[in-house]
Order: structure tokens, then sequence, then C-alpha cells
């Protein structure tokens, strides 16, 4: 049978003449010679040059090394876990602390989460065998002054004496809509009480961000505060004061990713009145 196309390129329409051509080009090219031994190089290649091993990250801090301590993780399996007598209805960590109220707090274990108020470093948990999962907490420095000093200033923080319950239940009483979808929930989010100054150089970190982000760049704040310890892997510091921060340049905060938020962190930082706000305010907030 003969085929339907004619012999000869030529009496090819354009476009099939085009292509026979293509692929008669491509039959005649080479293909590479055999793999052998003989066509290796002897010349022996150089040895590997060694990866560099990445740093692991850190805030800058004015703390010197010397004064570093030792990681704190071990001692909270044989310290001294002291009870807040606060059930989960009044106060549930997960609810408060990683929620965006405030942004220094980390997850260090289950049921688990480690901060700083003032110049404690501080672990709370919920007892996993006690059913009301009450709150306890443990201090990771030891030292007499300031062990006598961190349950109050812990129970300010969080707002103890206020009680959840009764206003839930006065805000039921008011709104329908409330009762509905409290009957719904166990309760526990609670508003906390921080430092005003930590609290506001805080919210102007959140600007146009995300918590994960606000974490970080309130991480290198605090990192310009003393050094408290180590817990989980992670660095604690003591906010700085407004005089420290006002020390840190513009290069080192725009470094560490605050972009257009420097503007408005030197503004505040060099407002005397931020400091004399929060001063004479301290009582109301």
């Amino acid at each position: 049978m003969k085929s339907l196309l004619p012999s000869q390129p030529h009496h090819l329409p354009e476009t099939l003449r085009h292509y026979v051509g293509v692929m008669s080009k491509r039959r005649r090219l080479k293909t590479p010679p055999p793999y052998s031994p003989a066509n290796l190089s002897t010349t022996p290649l150089p040895p590997p040059t060694p990866t560099t091993q990445p740093k692991e990250e850190s805030y800058p801090s004015t703390v010197s090394r010397s004064r570093i301590r030792r990681s704190l993780t071990p001692s909270l399996i044989s310290g001294d876990w002291r009870p807040l007598d606060v059930p989960r209805s009044e106060l549930s960590l997960p609810l408060t602390l990683p929620t965006g109220q405030t942004f220094r707090w980390r997850r260090t274990g289950h049921s688990q989460f480690t901060g700083v108020v003032g110049p404690h470093l501080l672990s709370l948990r919920h007892a996993d065998e006690d059913p009301l999962g009450r709150v306890s907490f443990f201090l990771h420095d030891s030292s007499s002054s300031v062990s006598a000093a961190a349950p109050s200033a812990l129970s300010d923080y969080l707002n103890i004496h206020i009680s959840l319950a009764d206003l839930w239940r006065g805000f039921a009483a008011a709104d329908p809509r409330f009762a509905d979808l409290s009957s719904r929930f166990d309760g526990g989010a609670r508003v906390l009480r921080q430092d005003p100054a930590e609290c506001v150089l805080q919210f102007l970190c959140s600007s146009n961000n995300n918590i994960a982000r606000i974490e970080k760049m309130v991480g290198v704040l605090s990192s310009f505060g003393d050094y408290l310890g180590t817990v989980g892997g992670f660095h604690f510091h003591e906010f700085p004061t407004l005089e420290r921060l006002s020390t840190v340049s513009e290069q080192q905060l725009r470094e560490a990713g605050f972009g257009y938020r420097y503007i408005f962190l030197q503004g505040s930082l060099f407002d005397y009145r931020l400091e004399s706000f929060c001063s004479d305010n301290d009582s109301y907030l």
C-alpha cells in the first residue's frame, strides 16, 4: 500500500516540511560516547568544603557571658511547685497567656508556660491530676528577697482578686446573648494587669503584625534587660527600663525587623509623658 504522503519533502505543505527538516537534523545528531573509565580524568577531586554550622539565634543583650546562668529546666522536675488555689474556670493558661494579650510567655511543657513578672522568672501549670485544674507556680530564683515578693506580684499580675464567675453572672443577667454563649464555655480567659510601660511598648510592636512576629520583636526589646535564666531553650530577661531602651540605636532595631515601628517606639521612649503616665496611673491600671 502506497503512502498517502509525498516521498519528497519539497512536495509537503510548508508546516510539514519544517517539521520533517527538524526531525532529520535530530537524527543526524551524534550521541555521546559510552561511559568508560578511560574517559575519566586522573586528576583527584579536591576535598569537600566543610559546611558551617548555623549559629543559635540570639538577641542582643547587655549581660556578659560570665553572668549567664545555666539552664533552669532540670529544676522544674525536682523543684517546689506552689499552689495558687485558682481553678481552670477562673484562670485558663492557654486562653490567657498565648492569645495576643501579652507576648512574653512561652510554652515549656504540657499545660505549662514560663514568663517574667517584674524581676521574677516563673513557670505556671495546671495540675492534670486535679479535676478542677488548679494552677500552681514555680519560682526559678529561690533567693529569699525575690521569693518573698513573687506570690503577691504574680497574684496582682493575674488579677486573682477579681472573680470571673461573678463577672460572668453579671454579664449574663444583663445580656441574654452572653448568657447563651457563656453556658457553652468553661471560662478562664482573664485580663492581665501588666506593667503599663511594657504593655504600651508591646502594643506599638503589634501594629500590622501577627502574634509570632510580635513575640520576636518584644523578645528583642526584652533582651536589653537583665538576664534571668533559660527554661526549655528560651532565654528570659527582665523588661528593661525606658531609660535603658532609649539608648538602643535605630540600626539595632531596624536590623531586628522593626521597620517603620521604630519611629513610634523612638517617639514614645523619648517622650517624658509616657514615663509620667505609667508612674502616675499605675494604681489605676
